[in-house]
C-alpha cells in the first residue's frame, strides 16, 4: 500500500445553500462497514431480502443510478471507465489523483472545503465509532478517507430507536466507553471512505462473498441492489431510521441512506462508502463533489 500523505489540491466552487428540515435530517451514506451507523444497525435487517429491487442498467450494463427514497437525484455510477490498467493509472495527473498501484485504486484528491486524504488502518477507522477489530492482519487493512468541513453533532441516549427497536445495550456500552455517560454527543461527517481487504488473507472468496460477510452487520433496509452478471461489482442502497435523538436542542428523526460499492482489484477486495450529511447553510456543491468523487474513482487492474 502507498504510504505518502496526500495534500488537497483541486478546488470546486460553492453552490447555493440547501435548506434543512427542523424535524427530519436525511443522512446519505455510501459504503463501508465501520461507521457509527454500522454500530447502531447491529444485526437488524441483516438479510438481503425481498425488499431488494433490481433496477435497469443503461448502455449495455455500464451505466446505472441508485435512488434513495425521497431524494431529488440518485447517485449514478458509470462502470465504462471504472476499470483501468496500471499503465493508465501511472499516467494520471498526480496533481489531481492519488494512486495506490499496490492496492489497485485511484482516488480524486480533495476538492474545495474537504480535508486532506487520510490513510488509516481498519482498526483506527472503526475505533472512532466505538467498534473494535482484534489485533492482527485484519486490523491493519488499508483505509483511505476524505471528509468535508465540520461534522454535525446529535445527542443520543438509550431511548433512541433504530428501525423501530430500542438502541441495543452493547451499542450503548460502546458509546459509554467512547463518549462517557449518556446522553452521548455523536459527530457525523460528509465523507468518502475506501477500504481494501488484501486477498492474501483469504477473508473472502468473491465480491458477492464480501457483500454477504460485511453488509449484514451494518443493518438497515435494502431498497435497491445492482449486480450485473460478469460486471465485477455490486452496488446497493439501503436506509436506516434513527428516532428519539436531538439536534441543536430539538428532538428529531434521522433517516440515513447508504450507498455501497463492492468490487475487486487484482490483489484486494474493495468497499467504497460515501456519507452525505446535508446541513443548513451547507453548499449544494458538497453533493456534487460526492458525485464527482464517484465519477473519478478508478480500479486498477
Amino acid at each position: 500500500m502507498a504510504e505518502s500523505k496526500e495534500k488537497k489540491t483541486d478546488r470546486g466552487t460553492e453552490g447555493a445553500a440547501e435548506k434543512g428540515d427542523a424535524k427530519s435530517l436525511r443522512i446519505a451514506i455510501i459504503g463501508l462497514i465501520g461507521t457509527l451507523l454500522t454500530v447502531c444497525g447491529g444485526l437488524t435487517g441483516a438479510v438481503v431480502s425481498a425488499a431488494v429491487t433490481v433496477y435497469s442498467v443503461e448502455r449495455e450494463l455500464q451505466q446505472f443510478s441508485l435512488d434513495a427514497p425521497g431524494r431529488r437525484q440518485p447517485l449514478s455510477i458509470d462502470t465504462a471507465d471504472i476499470f483501468i490498467s496500471r499503465q493508465e493509472a501511472a499516467s494520471l495527473d498526480p496533481e489531481t489523483y492519488f494512486v495506490d498501484l499496490d492496492g489497485g485504486v485511484a482516488i480524486h484528491r480533495a476538492l474545495s472545503g474537504w480535508d486532506d486524504l487520510e490513510e488509516l488502518t481498519l482498526a483506527e477507522h472503526m475505533a472512532e465509532s466505538g467498534a473494535t477489530v482484534s489485533p492482527g492482519p485484519v486490523s491493519d487493512q488499508q483505509v483511505y478517507r476524505l471528509r468535508y468541513g465540520d461534522p454535525i453533532e446529535i445527542q443520543i441516549d438509550r431511548q433512541a430507536r433504530i428501525d423501530g427497536l430500542l438502541l441495543p445495550e452493547y451499542v450503548a456500552q460502546a458509546f459509554e466507553q467512547l463518549y462517557g455517560p449518556e446522553p452521548w454527543t455523536i459527530p457525523y461527517h460528509s465523507e468518502l471512505i475506501v477500504v481494501l481487504y488484501d486477498k492474501e488473507l483469504d477473508l473472502f472468496k468473491s465480491v458477492p462473498d464480501v457483500l454477504m460477510n460485511t453488509y449484514p452487520f451494518s443493518g438497515g433496509r435494502v431498497n435497491q441492489l445492482m449486480a450485473p452478471q460478469d460486471s465485477g461489482f455490486i452496488a446497493l442502497q439501503s436506509s436506516t431510521l434513527i428516532e428519539n435523538v436531538r439536534l441543536n436542542g430539538q428532538e428529531t428523526t434521522i433517516s440515513s441512506e447508504r450507498w455501497l460499492l463492492f468490487t475487486e482489484t487484482d490483489d484486494a477486495y474493495c468497499v467504497v462508502e460515501m456519507v452525505f450529511v446535508p446541513q443548513s447553510g451547507q453548499p449544494l456543491q458538497v453533493w456534487e463533489d460526492m458525485q464527482a468523487y464517484m465519477d473519478s474513482f478508478r480500479i486498477v487492474r
